[in-house]
């Protein structure tokens, strides 16, 4: 079945128990913690794209592979611009707007560090950074 059709294809989706708002904040986040130590792994794509793939993507949001296009763009835009940074966290922030949503996030992050077999330094130190803007 193609990642498409697993994406929304209703009768197996489990009711994630996310709004379409945190479902887009948590790919957003993940892909700004994939650009961290600016190598991006095969496996650390894989892990998003199994991520997304078990969330109930609201079929009148933009389509997943457009909005994870522009994700990325957004992500790479952060990892360059403190000011761009700031906002692109604060709607993160923003949207993960329940305490068990974020520490989802957190956990998700941190699975995305580890996915590649090993987290660096810049890993480490987003991490760091991550956790108060989270908990």
């Amino acid at each position: 079945m193609s990642l498409l059709k697993k994406l929304f294809h209703r009768s197996e989706a489990p009711n994630d128990g996310l709004t379409q708002p945190q479902r887009e904040a948590i790919v957003d986040l993940l892909n700004y913690c994939m650009y961290a130590d600016n190598l991006v792994m095969l496996a650390e794509d894989r892990l998003i794209a199994d991520v997304a793939a078990k969330f109930n993507w609201d079929p009148k949001a933009v389509p997943f592979d457009q909005f994870d296009a522009r994700s990325v763009g957004n992500a790479r835009n952060a990892r360059e611009s403190k000011v761009y940074r700031d906002k692109f966290l604060g709607s993160i922030k923003e949207r993960l707007d329940t305490p068990a949503v974020r520490m989802k996030a957190l956990d998700l992050c941190q699975e995305l560090f580890l996915a590649d077999g090993a987290q660096s330094e810049e890993e480490d130190e987003m991490f760091e950074n991550l956790k108060p803007l989270l908990e």
